[in-house]
């Protein structure tokens, strides 16, 4: 759950999608009253790692196919 509140609070460089911003993330764990934080930051980071890779995929520019009709 953690993640999905807070799924609006990346930080992004010139090189893409950089990760989330801590200091948000903390603040939503004693909004919400996240128990054992330590836990909860260690798995939010296992999302947060593939879900850089997803982003940062996506946006990569499309290359043409070689050998292709012309």
């Amino acid at each position: 759950m953690l993640f999905l509140q807070c799924q609006t609070q990346w930080r992004v460089g010139g090189s893409g999608v950089v990760g989330l911003d801590y200091g948000v993330v903390l603040q939503m764990m004693d909004l919400y009253a996240v128990g054992n934080r330590r836990q909860a930051l260690e798995d939010l980071q296992i999302m947060e790692s593939r879900a850089k890779e997803l982003i940062n995929k996506a946006a990569e520019p499309k290359q043409p196919k070689k050998g292709g009709k012309r």
